[in-house]
């Protein structure tokens, strides 16, 4: 149970719809201040644009992502409703923002560093978080749950190490629009505390609000989280990109989508097991949404690396993939198909 249905205990789901609405709202509030502050920071110091757009932006950005496992575990108490906000969260970065900065700055010149360094380490990370799991089930007596230990937690997060010394090692740590005489670093400092705070507070009635859901739909929290939740959160992301975009610097918009799905996967997920002291999850239904997850990383990475170019029409293409996602999601949540049951998989399987 989460605190805030503690605090108010029973009530209609229209009433944590709301709720839930006005969580989302705070979490693109402070998410705003979060990135903004950051960016402004950075500035400050002289930290490249590059370095920015694909590390300090996308952790800031990807904060509500963050909160959302560390509520799951520590209050929720169900890893599964951080880790579909996760995975649901890396589908719609890596098709819906590519897609929106496309379609609404034209086509998008991508380069080597981006293809070659953030793109193909993302799809190592995605691998990784596989070869985790995969792991995990060696750890089991069957195939149907895979148990991951803290100390596995602790090598993807050693993973995101090796992604920050490449990202900044391979960058001049120097900016060309230095600001450090009109920026309050203390201001800011303050201002971030207060963007992370009032994420967090969002954060809580999204997930109550998922919860909810999953109780009057009767499907598993983790399909809802990982449509719902995923896309409620993804949004402050989905906006820094389409800014970055119409202001011309499409480029770092791209770079942050590898980046922010990066942090998500070898770095979030990662310390939500390591709070919760090892998680059990089901290996089975894992499958098909890390599969899907690898095959369309595959499409983006290609598709950037024809011409280092990404088209508006590609990003159309992006865009249906996704709405194909939802369309599955929603299928299985409302039990109308069956890919994601262990009972189907285990026929597979055996």
């Amino acid at each position: 149970m989460t605190v805030l249905q503690e605090l108010i205990g029973d009530q209609s789901l229209a009433v944590w719809i709301v709720l839930g609405t006005i969580g989302f709202l705070l979490t693109w509030r402070g998410a705003n201040i979060v990135e903004s502050t950051t960016s402004k920071i950075s500035d400050h110091f002289g930290v490249s644009q590059a370095v920015q757009g694909g590390l300090i932006v996308a952790a800031a950005t990807s904060f509500p992502e963050l909160a959302i496992i560390i509520i799951s575990v520590l209050v929720l108490g169900d890893f599964g409703v951080g880790a579909g906000a996760l995975i649901g969260t890396a589908v719609f970065n890596i098709l819906v923002i590519p897609s929106a900065v496309t379609i609404t700055s034209g086509d998008t010149t991508t380069t080597q560093g981006i293809v070659y360094r953030d793109a193909i380490f993302y799809t190592v990370a995605v691998l990784g978080l596989f070869g985790v799991i995969a792991l995990g089930v060696l750890g089991t007596a069957g195939q149907q749950r895979a148990q991951i230990t803290p100390q596995m937690g602790v090598g993807l997060l050693v993973l995101y190490g090796v992604y920050v010394v490449l990202l900044v090692g391979g960058k001049s740590g120097t900016s060309d629009q230095k600001r450090a005489e009109s920026t309050n670093v203390p201001k800011q400092v303050g201002l971030f505390a207060a963007g992370l705070a009032i994420v967090l507070v969002g954060v809580e009635s999204m997930v109550s609000m998922t919860v909810q859901i999953s109780d009057a739909l009767g499907a598993p929290p983790f399909l809802i989280s990982v449509t719902v939740l995923s896309a409620m959160s993804s949004f402050p992301d989905l906006l820094v990109g389409v800014k970055m975009g119409k202001a011309g610097d499409q480029r770092a918009a791209v770079a942050n989508v590898f980046g922010t799905n990066t942090f998500n996967l070898v770095a979030a997920l990662p310390i939500g097991v390591i709070l919760a002291g090892g998680v059990s999850i089901s290996f089975l239904t894992s499958v098909p949404l890390l599969l899907f997850l690898f095959y369309t990383t595959l499409v983006v990475v290609v598709l950037a690396a024809t011409d280092f170019e990404l088209t508006t029409e590609e990003g159309y293409i992006f865009l249906a993939m996704y709405v194909g996602f939802l369309g599955w999601m929603t299928t299985e949540a409302l039990g109308f198909t069956t890919l994601l049951t262990e009972e189907t998989l285990r026929t597979i399987v055996e």
